[in-house]
This record gives C-alpha cells, structure tokens and sequence, in this order.
C-alpha cells in the first residue's frame, strides 16, 4: 500500500519540484549578485534567501533521482517485436491546408510500406478534403474542433486500418522518408517519436524559431524529470510512429482536445508502461499559414505554459 502511495504521488513530483525549485534558488542568487554589483541593499537578503532554497530544493531532488528512482527502478528485459509483415497506416492532422495537403499525402502515399493515409479534416472551410482524395488519400471529418481531438482521430483511423500508426501534421514540415528511420527503433520500443532539435536537419526558414527550440527543449526536460527514465528534448513533435496494440493500451487515456496533446499522449503512454525513444527527423518549411504556434509567439507561449502545468500536475 505505502509502495503505491509512493509511487503514485511522491515518485518523479518530489525530483521535478525540486528541481524547479532549484531553477528559482539559483534565479534568486543571480539576482543577489546583480544587486550587489549596483550597490543595492537588497541583496544580501537575496543571497541569504537563496542558500536555504538551493540546499532544499537540490536535497528533494537528489533524494528522488538517487534513492526513490533505484528503489522503485522497474527492471525489464529487452525485448524485440518482429515487424515482419505489418501494415502501416497514416493518420494525418489537417485544418485548412488546401495549399500543401496534396503534396503532403502523396508523400506519404508513395513511401514504401504504407498501406493508407487518412487525413482528418477537422472543420476545414477550404478544399483540404477535396485535394486530399484527389491526391489519393482517405478523408475522415472530425467535428470537434481541435488540434488533440485531430490527432485522437488520426490514430483511432490508423489503428483500425493498418498494425503500425504514423501520426503526422498535413502541413508538409515532415517528410515520408523519414519512417525508415524510426520504423528499426519500433522492434525494441512502443512508439517512436520525432524530435526537431538537430540544426542540420531543419531546414533555415522553419518555423522551428528560438523561441520553439528552448522552450520545447525546456517542457522536455520536465517531462524527463518528471518520468526519469527515457531522454525527452521535444515533447511538440508530431511525427510519431507506434504499434497498434501499444495504441490500445492508452486509447481510452487519451483526453487532451487541445495544442498541448503530444505531451498528454506521452505521459499516458509512460505510465501504461510503453517504452518510448526519440529519433532525429527532418524538419521542412510549412507550406501556407501556420494554424498552430508558428506564427504566433503570444500562444506559443501559452501553449507552453499548458505543457508545463500539464506535466507538474500529472
């Protein structure tokens, strides 16, 4: 009883506020010393105030990852899934991306080993849907507005037409050749994920800004303290690859209408035990107007802060 109370409520909370109070105790300090530099009499009081909050904060999180982490550390053998003879199915996000969604399926459609893509028009008001069967891919409506209930669909869609899931965006930021990187990865883990953070893989005039780059980076990292466990550096990628009966575990988990969906699906997938990896992909310019946080720092930001609180309340 005492081992599950733990686990459930102590495990992963007492390392991530620590290590967030940690941020604030070295912030605190900084500030100290900024002050004492301009001959402010504030700042002994904030060097003071900092040494109890770095040394508490810092014990919470050492106490976490070094003891509760090896005492509740779940040994599993590694195991291997042959793929041999699975199909794969495409589900991809759209919402008014008449300009690249032709382009975007029929990459997709010509990549070796997809059986089908389906595109979720999610409310669209242009010829999203029309370009996409005319590009060859299956169109399924999703009435309820929002970039999660889109993605909830697309996997749904997937699952029931192939064994293996792609989730992607119809935006053309992904490219279709990128599968054969993350597909070697699914024999050993559940679900491949994308990440955005190599340099030389993003093309120069992504949307993939300074702003996107820590700030994903940041989220990441709570989530890995948060779950110690598995590397996590960018918890907004859509490109993701997973087995459809790791799928079936989580389907019923999944909640999240809105932007921040891709770290809810992660942390449910965490905790029904799905083992998870990031993997390298390439990262294209969007094609047309970003609908997401691309071209708006004001909601990047508040998606951000969804993330963050989604993480540290989970």
């Amino acid at each position: 009883m005492l081992k599950k109370l733990i686990e459930k409520y102590i495990l992963g909370r007492c390392g991530l506020y620590g290590f967030l109070l940690l941020l604030a105790g070295i912030s605190i300090h900084i500030l100290g010393f900024v002050f004492r530099f301009l001959e402010n009499n504030v700042s002994d009081a904030f060097l003071d105030m900092s040494a109890p909050v770095i040394l508490i904060s810092g014990s919470l999180f050492a106490f976490d990852i070094l003891a509760l982490r090896n005492l509740f550390k779940k040994r599993e053998e590694i195991s291997a899934t042959s793929l041999a003879g699975k199909t794969m199915a495409v589900g991809m996000t759209a919402y008014n991306d008449e300009e690249c969604i032709a382009d975007a399926a029929g990459d997709f459609i010509r990549e070796p080993g997809v059986k089908t893509v389906i595109v979720i028009d999610n409310n669209c008001t242009d010829k999203t849907g029309e370009k996409a069967r005319n590009a060859g891919a299956a169109v399924v409506a999703e009435i309820k507005q929002g970039f999660g209930y889109a993605c909830m669909r697309a996997l749904e869609e997937a699952c029931r037409a192939g064994d293996i899931i792609v989730l992607v965006e119809g935006d053309g930021t992904f490219s279709a050749g990128d599968i054969r990187k993350l597909l070697p990865y699914l024999e050993n883990f559940d679900m491949v994920c994308g990440t955005r953070t190599t340099n030389e893989l993003n093309s120069p005039d992504s949307q993939l800004d300074w702003l996107m780059v820590l700030g994903n980076l940041f989220v990441a990292k709570l989530l890995q303290v948060r779950f110690w466990g598995s590397r996590f550096t960018d918890v907004g990628c859509t490109y993701r690859i997973m087995k459809k009966e790791s799928y079936e575990k989580i389907r019923g988990k999944l909640s999240v209408g809105g932007m921040h969906f891709l770290p809810h699906m992660i942390i449910e997938s965490i905790k029904a035990g799905l083992k998870i990896i990031e993997v390298p992909i390439t990262f294209r310019k969007r094609q047309g107007i970003s609908k997401g946080v691309g071209s708006k720092k004001l909601r990047a930001v508040a998606v951000g802060i969804r993330m963050a609180l989604l993480i540290l309340f989970s």
